[in-house]
């Protein structure tokens, strides 16, 4: 084999184990919601909305230890705008978004979900839906650390349990996640579990 294929070999397997180290290090960071706060600065997108009510509706796999559902958010929007912010952690996949019944655009960062409505900008009442499905975080050390615990109890049944007074709703559904905004109309929660 000559020297040049050989280095040119070596080196290809050398970042190719450097890329892999890398996005193990990104998707490991992208996990972690320990530096996650519930409050904080109030974002001005978020500042401009009233939120009304949540509903959740959500299939819990126990054997998997994932949900999958959506939200649908009622809000007030006290001034126009094309864009509207909800937190959510990136452990999920977003599979749709609609905004008044239309499809929106939308991008997934940073535990943040920035949606774009595609007609006029949005003014009054608004109805977000989020679709969307995935592992949540398991708490480490419950109830002090937030995410979801899958246990049993002493009957061997499943049971789960979800803290998050710390990191906030945003670890199992998309909401304005800072105290100054309560659901003024309440939530309705709708869970599935197996029999």
């Amino acid at each position: 084999m000559p020297r040049n294929h050989f280095r040119k070999s070596y080196l290809e397997l050398l970042l190719c184990f450097l890329a892999l180290i890398a996005f193990t290090q990104i998707s490991a960071q992208d996990r972690d919601i320990s530096k996650l706060s519930s409050g904080g600065k109030l974002h001005p997108l978020q500042a401009n909305m009233d939120i009304r009510h949540y509903t959740l509706s959500l299939t819990v796999d126990i054997t998997k230890h994932t949900i999958n559902g959506y939200t649908e958010v009622e809000m007030i929007l006290a001034r126009k705008t094309d864009t509207i912010l909800l937190d959510l952690i990136n452990h999920y996949s977003v599979s749709a978004i609609t905004v008044n019944g239309k499809k929106a655009a939308f991008a997934h960062l940073n535990h943040k979900l920035f949606i774009t409505s595609s007609s006029e900008p949005l003014l009054g009442k608004v109805i977000v839906r989020i679709n969307y499905n995935g592992e949540p975080p398991v708490s480490a050390r419950p109830p002090w650390l937030g995410g979801f615990t899958w246990t049993q109890d002493r009957s061997g049944n499943p049971w789960v349990a979800i803290n998050c007074q710390k990191e906030g709703g945003r670890i199992f559904f998309p909401c304005k996640d800072h105290p100054s905004d309560e659901p003024n109309e309440g939530v309705d929660m709708f869970i599935t579990v197996p029999q």
